[in-house]
């Protein structure tokens, strides 16, 4: 708290609030840097096992950057959209069944 002003609760979705003019950090904000710099540490520590699969650095570099973009933020949006893909299930089977 000495170095970021900090409220002790939550706000609702917010991440800072302004109180008596002066702008504070909530935890949320807290918790979101913690779980963004462990997405970072993820793909960090990946670059070594990605090399291992394939010699191919664009493949190594763009499967890092999107564990850094966060793709489960990319999940939470399609799970929002699930009921609109009425057609998933079949074009899935129809894809994957063509390959083999």
């Amino acid at each position: 708290m000495r170095f970021l002003p900090l409220t002790s609760e939550y706000r609702g979705a917010s991440f800072t609030v302004v109180e008596s003019q002066r702008r504070y950090i909530t935890p949320l904000l807290l918790a979101l840097v913690a779980v963004e710099t462990a997405d970072f540490m993820f793909a960090l520590d990946s670059i070594p096992a990605s090399f291992a699969i394939t010699p191919d650095p664009f493949i190594v570099f763009t499967s890092n950057v999107f564990a850094m973009l966060g793709i489960r933020s990319l999940y939470f949006l399609l799970a929002g959209v699930m009921t609109r893909f009425h057609y998933l299930g079949a074009g899935l089977a129809l894809v994957l069944g063509s390959s083999a």
